[in-house]
């Protein structure tokens, strides 16, 4: 949930610190207010805001307030104002204040002159406020109803929730989240999320560069880097018209690789070294470590079929001598204790017989051909949503709220991909 989330302070109650000329109109005890002054005038009006501002960083924020009793006229403020607004008038009738007001139902941005809004409200009644900082709107909800927009172009970076009362025995309870709100607050997100996603649908994006159809191009090489060589095909002649074609090359690639990690996971690790050089020539000799990896795994996979003299065997006059490093070392004595045991997959060192540890070396090694071949481990589509993740989480650091708000896993999960 990115509703009220940050790695800031938030607002937990109202602040008491306000002037003297307030405190005899206003009594707080806790997220309690009431008013207790003589509420002619409009100059008897009192507000209080809340002890921190909303964290820029928080894309949505929302919080609740209860009318206790409406008292006498129930000149009730609900809404969020800027540091060092007047606190002896309601929210909305200062500039950089925003108030929705119960006697009336009008909106007040600033001034004392309202816009019709909504409905009124009165005691047993809860009004939520909606600080949406991504389209720099606040919005107000009465008994889990959204009111929807009441002021646009919201622009203040620092507004503390705030509420103001007028005449005698009004009182209300707020709510910053402590408990649960009254108001469906997926609702509230599943539809600022949805507003994000339809302008990024809205957006236009020239697709005109030199190469043809990016598009196109990022689909076709994806295809060809995971060997789907007819729908690369179909991709080519359909959509990029015959400019491409899947080479002979990359096909022999490919199935070269594809061999590779077929011997890995039978268990055939001479098979597959030898076909890692004839995939790529010099890897083994250029990725120590790696090489050192598959003659563990050599090793290993003797264990497994209870070769156990070819193993020591092997152990001795190779293992012994080709570790070199402190992770090397470290594997070696993972590996060489599998020997100790009967059941050497029940051992704490069996992940070494695992599928998964086979897959994951598979990979390493496929990395490996790839980077003595002068090329990426990865392709390029995989390489932008990679770069494409980076750059929301570099936003969501700097107090972006449309990135802070945007859920990009989910999003691409949602469009069928995967990062």
């Amino acid at each position: 949930m990115t509703l009220n989330k940050s790695r800031q302070q938030l607002p937990s109650t109202w602040d008491k610190n306000f002037g003297p000329d307030d405190k005899r109109c206003l009594q707080v005890t806790g997220l309690k207010i009431k008013y207790v002054g003589p509420g002619d005038e409009d100059k008897d009006a009192a507000s209080v805001r809340a002890d921190h501002p909303v964290p820029f960083d928080v894309s949505l924020y929302y919080y609740e307030v209860q009318v206790v009793n409406k008292g006498r006229d129930g000149f009730v403020g609900i809404g969020f104002s800027a540091h060092g607004v007047k606190l002896d008038r309601l929210p909305g009738w200062e500039p950089h204040s925003y108030g929705y007001h119960g006697d009336d139902g009008m909106a007040f941005q600033s001034c004392g002159t309202g816009k019709p809004y909504g409905p009124i409200f009165a005691t047993g009644d809860v009004v939520g406020a909606l600080l949406n900082r991504t389209t720099k709107t606040i919005s107000f909800v009465k008994n889990g109803i959204d009111l929807g927009v009441a002021f646009r172009n919201v622009d203040e970076e620092r507004l503390y929730p705030s509420v103001g009362l007028r005449t005698p025995d009004e009182e209300v309870l707020a709510n910053f989240g402590g408990s649960s709100f009254k108001c469906d607050i997926s609702s509230l997100e599943s539809d600022a999320l949805q507003c994000i996603q339809d302008q990024v649908q809205q957006t236009q994006v020239s697709l005109a560069v030199k190469d043809g159809n990016p598009m196109g191009m990022l689909l076709f090489d994806y295809l060809v880097h995971e060997g789907h060589w007819d729908t690369a095909n179909r991709v080519a002649e359909d959509i990029l018209l015959g400019r491409v074609e899947v080479s002979q090359e990359d096909k022999q690639d490919v199935e070269l690789r594809r061999q590779v990690q077929e011997h890995l996971l039978a268990g055939q690790i001479p098979e597959a070294m030898a076909t890692i050089e004839q995939a790529a020539p010099g890897t083994l000799d250029s990725h120590p470590r790696v090489k050192f990896q598959l003659q563990c795994q050599q090793f290993v996979e003797m264990v497994r079929i209870k070769d156990d003299k070819g193993a020591v065997v092997f152990g001795r006059s190779t293992l012994s001598t080709a570790s070199k490093t402190s992770a090397d070392h470290e594997l070696l004595q993972d590996a060489l204790s599998l020997i100790a045991y009967d059941e050497p997959q029940s051992s704490p060192q069996g992940y070494l017989l695992a599928e998964s540890y086979k897959m994951d070396l598979a990979a390493t090694v496929n990395a490996a051909i790839l980077k003595q071949k002068g090329r990426w481990s990865e392709s390029r589509l995989e390489r932008l949503l990679k770069q494409l993740k980076v750059t929301a989480q570099q936003l969501q650091s700097i107090g972006e709220p449309s990135a802070g708000l945007l859920d990009l896993q989910k999003l691409l999960t949602d469009q069928g991909l995967r990062s």
